[in-house]
């Protein structure tokens, strides 16, 4: 895995801003690239395994890197069904769990809290530093998909850049109808080549229709 001080450098030396006058700050990369892994998690989410979610209030607080639930245990190797809303459709409680749903976020049973926590194995979205300056932090998204994260970021480089020239005489709002900036085709090509390469990612693959037993 690479830390934040590595991940940084590369970034700046992709960007070719490496010069003694910078042209963008480590506080606007830090913001972008905290854009770019949110981004990169809906598509390859970091998957959290049973983690212990205990009951407040009749409802269990969901983490706040969640995404979608994948799998609810309780107890441990006994797994709960996702329960599929029917409109108009009634529900009773039983007393103990076989059925559980998500909403605003919270997980909920279809039976009063269980003593002890439930286990949820979750889609989560990678963590980001805690600032700029947080050096030592270390990514967890994989170092292949580094270059990802580096395409997110160039596209947001060349849109601040596409700002700041239009802000020009020639580029201002009365001027006419100007389509002639030089810089919005190159946003425009990163940020496709940064969907490609998302979407190259995604490998064939087989459906399970049955959960497999865990060992």
């Amino acid at each position: 895995m690479t830390t934040w001080a590595t991940f940084l450098s590369d970034l700046r030396l992709d960007l070719k801003d490496t010069g003694a006058t910078q042209r963008f700050t480590d506080g606007a990369l830090y913001l972008w690239v905290k854009d770019a892994i949110r981004d990169y998690s809906m598509h390859y989410p970091r998957r959290m395994d049973r983690i212990e979610l205990s009951a407040a209030d009749g409802a269990y607080p969901l983490p706040a890197d969640f995404i979608q639930d994948v799998e609810v245990e309780y107890p441990l190797n006994t797994f709960l069904e996702r329960r599929q809303q029917r409109p108009g459709q009634s529900y009773a409680q039983g007393t103990t769990p076989t059925y559980y749903y998500t909403s605003r976020g919270n997980l909920y049973l279809d039976s009063l809290p269980p003593a002890g926590p439930i286990y949820l194995t979750y889609d989560a979205v990678h963590p980001s530093p805690e600032s700029a300056d947080d050096l030592t932090f270390v990514l967890t998204v994989p170092v292949i998909d580094e270059e990802l994260i580096r395409l997110y970021v160039k596209a947001k480089a060349s849109e601040q850049l596409r700002t700041q020239q239009a802000s020009l005489d020639r580029f201002k709002l009365g001027s006419g109808d100007r389509q002639d900036n030089p810089l919005l085709p190159e946003v425009n090509t990163l940020m496709i080549e940064y969907r490609t390469k998302l979407a190259e990612r995604y490998p064939g693959r087989s459906i399970r229709f049955w959960k497999p037993k865990r060992a």
